[in-house]
This record gives structure tokens, sequence and C-alpha cells, in this order.
């Protein structure tokens, strides 16, 4: 070891790269420039590929139907003008083959949380966005799903 040469102690994979080094494939849609910005930044300091952005979920739906990309997970938050994160998870269902979907948002009640996991939501994560919270909640999610998909 030469002078000046430090052994790397962080040996943690970054958190948005699959087992197979290939980076998690995101949309971030929220109607908040400020907090979608805030997001992106969050998940590409661990690797995630921040395939679009939406400011609502019809400009998500229509971004999604043109990808040439399976994404692994959206984050939206729930109220947002157009359509809403609650209608626009309701549609991606509907399609079938639909990604992780991780709502980050105001608080709501409880009721409204209960449908959407009912729906297919895999979390529910409240504002104001936090970053160790966003990270480990979704790498909890896509941990899940990836082991869910080991066993089909």
């Amino acid at each position: 070891m030469k002078k000046g040469d430090f052994p790397n102690l962080n040996t943690k994979l970054p958190d948005g790269l699959m087992p197979s080094g290939m980076s998690y494939k995101v949309m971030v849609v929220d109607s908040k420039e400020f907090h979608r910005k805030q997001i992106v930044q969050i998940l590409e300091s661990e690797r995630y590929t921040i395939v679009e952005t939406a400011v609502n979920g019809k400009e998500a739906l229509d971004k999604i139907a043109k990808l040439k990309v399976r994404l692994d997970l959206i984050t939206t938050e729930l109220d947002m003008p157009v359509i809403d994160g609650y209608a626009m998870l309701y549609e991606l269902k509907q399609k079938g083959n639909m990604p992780a979907v991780v709502f980050i948002a105001e608080d709501t009640t409880k009721g409204v949380m209960q449908d959407l996991i009912t729906m297919g939501a895999k979390d529910f994560i409240l504002k104001p966005v936090n970053r160790r919270i966003i990270l480990e909640r979704i790498k909890n999610v896509l941990s899940k799903r990836a082991l869910q998909t080991q066993d089909i």
C-alpha cells in the first residue's frame, strides 16, 4: 500500500443496484418541482436510474405508455392536478404488470391508505421528505418484490 492510499471502509453496495449490478429503474411523480428534484437527488445518490419524472398522473401514464424499458418502481404523491395518485394507481393496476408503487405524500386518512395498499401500493411514506426513511422503505419494498419474483 502506497502512502496516501486508504482502504475503502464503505463496502456497502448502493441501494439502487440489484444483486446483478444493474440499477433499478424508477419514475418520480410529484406536482411540486422541489419535491420531485429532492426525491430524484436522494435516489440518484444511491445509483437508482431515474428513467422519467412527471408532474401528475396523466403525464406519468402517458410517459409510461411510451417507455421502452420496464420500470421497477414509481414514487408518487396522492394529491396532484389532472389525474391524482389514487386514479393513477387504479389505471396502472388495470394495465397489469405494474411496477412497485410507493406513495410519498402528505398525511391522509387511514381509510385512503388502506385502499391504496389494497389496490397494490407497496408503501406510504409521509412527507416531509426524509432521505433515510425514503431509502430504507424503498429498499425494503424492492427487496420484498425480488423475493416474490424468485418464488414464481
